[in-house]
């Protein structure tokens, strides 16, 4: 979120209204305790047709390591 807020490329970026940019509501309700504890196949599901695949699952898992390194 960060780097989309210090991005100077990001002073030229207008509001969208394209709805398949629009997160899953499944994704937005998730807790930190269902991020943390997501298997493969619930990424899978949750992540079907998805650029985030592209990442992996063990990509994504790494990044939540970074994010909350007590865990």
């Amino acid at each position: 979120m960060y780097c989309q807020q210090v991005c100077p490329w990001n002073r030229f970026a207008t509001p969208h209204n394209e709805p398949q940019f629009t997160p899953k509501p499944e994704l937005m309700s998730m807790t930190k305790d269902e991020w943390h504890g997501m298997t493969e196949v619930v990424f899978d599901k949750l992540f079907e047709g998805s650029a985030v695949k592209r990442a992996k699952f063990e990509g994504l898992k790494r990044n939540l390591r970074f994010l909350a390194p007590d865990q």
